[in-house]
């Protein structure tokens, strides 16, 4: 039986009719809501829900009878545990008829970045200045006003909004009328508050216990501030077009200075050419011309694969100063952080212009899915998030054909997803989800990431062109509503003639993924076994019970063999060469422990490049990550991996690169508080493979250069530079100060953080880094740079040995002058990944708890983000058990899944230290300069 947390069924919302009339001075706005109803049964009671809303009135009239029955609610209860005001009226509105709801009431542009909030930036002056937004997934449309906020209620909206003449109004639909607003007694406002929340009698109730209290909830300012307010500005009425049936957590409202830069599509798949704007504050428009030129081109991808034109007259996407996630999905209004819409051609770093494109491909792919068509509950997240993480990629793919997407897939989302689905607290990809306070555990890298990477492997087992076939029978089905996991499964299975959810069910209901264990047995056969993996190497049989569904793909050096394993083991054929590699093109979701000799044969095969078998990154990437994995769980030692790096001397390709660098850098912290003889071999095997690559591409960025050359020589001077290459590090200081000193063009756009970060790190002394680091600082505070430029210089601050900066680092971070409450999470994983800050930055954290959680509880994903970057880097048992005593007393529910899976990850750093410390000891004696 279902133990969702929903409101009761007895009457449905069909269309609301909302008007809002936000104050940025005073941070309140007041608002009225009419929802048309469908009373289900008959009923005295309507639940619905709130949050921060004080109503001041409700009144339910009958539009089906005869007699016209309107009555006032006689009390409005709240039920704070669960977001509920239960609104009570004297007589029964009967089953089976339609009735409407009038709701007056009044709430708070509030600074937590959800429901209708308030977002703050610097005028021309330099005057701090406000604007108003919305962010309402998973559960805060109820923060703006009073709704049926579940997924599958969806319903049609009417907006207005009531705001200063001088401001841009933006909702999901198209502006259809602008006028003056006259005050006409009609909207709840300041002034004659009071006397409208005289009608009924008002009570709060905490998880049963009723308390009496006249006002439901307060907004935290004084009556006295309200009358204030009541001197009115020039203020205008816009009105907008009806929107489709729609879920409320995808309704937003933006009302601030906005400027815009337009274009539309070509309207070949369309229809009609839609029409497509990107905002942005005074001065920094221009800056979205790369989304605005990706969004044209995704719009009429997207109406071309998924069969079905863009439902709405336009989309607007609009950079917001404060904004928790990366981007919003609001139909038609598209939200973003600055740093993720906003991209500048000339002062950008390059790696933004790849996160630019992905950001805006997969918002606009959830106008179809995720909007067009929506999970029927939260459990179905994976739905929504993985799906447009996968097609997102599908559509750079098509506008970017030379970036290799797909390589760069295997490289950097599926990881994201390995690395957290081989722990004992991942969760499976579709979660039963019962309270909405849980909701926002699961918006991580098993939803997004894992999601994707299985839909990937679905999708190229059935082939692309018959999955997108099955998705457009999916959304013609259930368009304008609501659908489960199984529902997809059944087109996908229509489409394809094989019965999908039979063996996907094995991949989105369980937890984790298998490790295939390779043995050859002789006359070319292979026994391929396969047992969950997990990275602390300590598997029990009793959670080993999955036996998943595996595409095998076995690439030899003439073809690919398509088998599937189904069982436990099975036996395949090899050719005679025994030159074979699981996985072809790194499409489907396990690891692969080969026998030490197969990986020898296959390290002849990278060296041979483009000649070899191994000709497609995407298999050279995937033999570093299984063989950097196994050596984790310790299936394989470290020293394994280490000496098949070493086969990646003549190595082209950026992605190859850059998965050995992301393992190399996990070894060398784990590593990092060993003794400094092992430290020191580890960076020189890592100097001797990037210090070439380094010198050979060198430091200038021509124009000729590709996407691909730029990337790799920006990995490779890092690398270089963080292994003290002492050329590198010359030439970074020399640089760096040049730049600091007023010339631009001595630091690349490109390089600039990767030189901030060598500096620090080769600081030769705290004088020399405390001088660095203020230069640095400076940086960031220079509020005329691009947004991706001052985070850039925020992170690389945390890269410090000197304990007093690090303090200073973490004092800003609770200063929001200093630092804005959404871009702390740079600070939190700047000194997560530095081990000279570990320990004060434990110290920090727990002797401030209450501190820290008071001011990032307030948004949930920010204190977990805070929570596993303070944990999961350590690697001693002592530190761990310290960690657990410390939160054994403290209520985590609202982080308990970070906190967990953080504390297994710092496990796991700790039994492999335990584990291969002796061997790694003895390759760097025998490696020794």
């Amino acid at each position: 039986m279902s133990q969702r947390q929903v409101l009761p069924t007895n009457v449905k919302p069909v269309h609301y009719d909302l008007t809002l009339k936000p104050d940025l001075e005073t941070f309140v706005f007041y608002g009225q809501v009419k929802v048309d109803l469908e009373v289900k049964e008959d009923t005295t009671q309507i639940v619905l829900n709130t949050h921060d809303i004080k109503i001041y009135s409700a009144v339910l009239t009958s539009t089906s009878l005869k007699t016209e029955l309107k009555q006032t609610a006689k009390s409005i209860d709240y039920d704070a545990k669960k977001d509920q005001a239960i609104l009570t009226f004297e007589q029964t509105m009967p089953g089976s008829t339609k009735a409407s709801l009038d709701i007056q009431f009044e709430g708070e542009l509030n600074d937590q970045m959800a429901g209708f909030y308030r977002s703050s930036y610097k005028d021309a002056e330099g005057k701090t200045q406000y604007l108003a937004t919305t962010q309402f997934e998973a559960t805060d449309a109820r923060r703006a006003f009073p709704c049926w906020d579940e997924p599958a209620l969806k319903a049609t909206f009417d907006v207005t909004l009531i705001v200063p003449t001088e401001l841009t109004a933006l909702s999901n639909m198209n502006v259809i009328s602008e006028k003056p607003y006259l005050n006409t007694g009609k909207m709840i406002s300041g002034k004659h508050s009071q006397a409208k929340h005289e009608g009924a009698t008002t009570t709060t109730t905490t998880g049963g216990k009723t308390e009496g209290k006249h006002e439901g909830v307060t907004t935290g300012k004084s009556e006295g501030k309200h009358q204030e307010s009541s001197v009115e500005k020039k203020l205008k009425e816009v009105k907008y077009a009806t929107t489709p049936q729609m879920s409320t957590y995808l309704l937003a409202f933006v009302i601030g200075p906005f400027e815009y830069i337009e274009a539309h599509t070509s309207g070949e798949n369309n229809g009609h050419p839609i029409q497509t704007r990107v905002y942005a504050l005074p001065g920094s428009v221009e800056q979205g011309r790369h989304a605005l030129r990706v969004a044209t081109a995704a719009l009429e991808y997207f109406a071309q694969v998924f069969g079905e034109p863009y439902p709405l007259p336009k989309i607007d996407m609009v950079a917001i100063p404060d904004f928790e996630a990366g981007a919003m999905e609001n139909w038609g209004l598209v939200t973003y952080r600055n740093v993720a819409l906003l991209f500048d051609e000339k002062s950008s770093s390059i790696v933004f212009k790849k996160s630019t494109a992905y950001t805006v491909c997969h918002e606009l792919a959830h106008q179809w899915f995720g909007n067009l068509v929506t999970m029927e509950w939260w459990e179905h997240l994976w739905l929504n998030e993985g799906f447009a993480t996968w097609v997102g990629w599908l559509a750079v793919d098509h506008i970017f054909p030379e970036w290799n997407i797909w390589v760069s897939f295997v490289n950097e989302d599926m990881p994201r997803a390995l690395n957290l689905d081989a722990l004992r607290s991942s969760h499976p990809i579709e979660v039963a989800v019962n309270d909405p306070a849980e909701i926002h555990q699961i918006f991580d890298a098993i939803s997004y990431y894992k999601g994707a990477s299985v839909i990937r492997m679905l999708s190229s087992w059935l082939s692309v062109d018959t999955f997108l076939a099955g998705v457009r029978r999916y959304l013609q089905k259930h368009k304008f509503g609501n659908a489960s996991t199984m529902d997809l499964w059944q087109a996908l299975s229509d489409e394809a003639g094989v019965d999908v959810s039979k063996f996907m069910t094995l991949w989105t209901k369980n937890i984790g993924y298998p490790v295939l264990t390779v043995e050859e047995t002789g006359d070319h056969v292979i026994k391929v076994t396969q047992s969950r993996y997990l990275s602390t190497g300590d598997l029990d049989s009793s959670e080993d019970t999955t036996v998943w569904w595996n595409p095998l793909g076995i690439l030899t050096p003439k073809d690919i063999e398509s088998y599937t394993l189904t069982e436990k083991s099975q036996t395949f054929n090899v050719p005679e060469s025994g030159l074979y590699k699981l996985n072809a093109g790194q499409t489907s979701v396990y690891r692969v422990n080969y026998p030490i000799e197969t990986v020898l044969r296959l390290a002849d095969e990278i060296k041979k490049g483009s000649e070899g078998m191994l000709s497609n990154a995407a298999d050279r990437v995937g033999l570093i990550a299984d063989a950097g994995n196994l050596a984790v769980s310790g299936e394989q030692r470290t020293t394994a991996f280490l000496e098949l790096a070493q086969a990646f001397v003549n190595e082209k390709d950026y992605f190859v690169w850059a998965q050995l660098s992301m393992h190399f850098s996990n070894i060398i912290s784990v590593w990092a508080k060993e003794p400094e003889t092992v430290v020191a071999s580890l960076k020189e095997l890592r100097r001797s493979l990037f210090a070439p690559v380094a010198h050979r591409l060198g430091w200038e960025f021509a124009p000729t250069d590709d996407y691909l050359t730029n990337l790799l020589r920006v990995l490779a001077l890092t690398n270089a530079g963080r292994s003290n290459d002492p050329k590198t590090v010359t030439e970074a200081k020399k640089r760096f100060w040049e730049f600091v000193e007023g010339n631009n063009d001595a630091l690349h756009p490109n390089m600039r953080g990767p030189v901030y970060g060598i500096v620090l790190v080769t600081a030769e002394d705290e004088a020399e880094e405390i001088k660095l680091w203020e230069s640095i600082l400076k940086i960031y505070h220079d509020e005329s740079l691009p947004t991706d430029q001052r985070m850039i210089a925020l992170n690389a601050l945390g890269g410090v040995k000197s304990q007093e900066l690090i303090m200073r680092y973490l004092k800003m971070s609770l200063d929001d002058k200093q630092v804005r409450g959404q871009d702390s999470i740079y600070v939190f994983r700047s000194l997560g990944i530095n081990s000279d800050a570990r320990d004060l930055f434990w110290k920090y954290f727990s002797e401030n708890y209450d501190t820290l959680h008071a001011k990032f509880s307030k948004s949930l994903s920010l204190f977990g983000s805070a929570v596993r970057s303070v944990v999961s880097g350590f690697t001693s048992f002592e530190k761990i058990e310290e960690i657990e005593t410390f939160f054994a007393d403290k209520d985590t529910k609202e982080y308990a899944r970070p906190l967990q899976q953080a504390l297994e990850a710092a496990k796991v750093n700790a039994k492999w230290i335990e584990r291969d410390n002796a061997v790694v000891a003895d390759w760097a004696k025998k490696n020794a300069a």
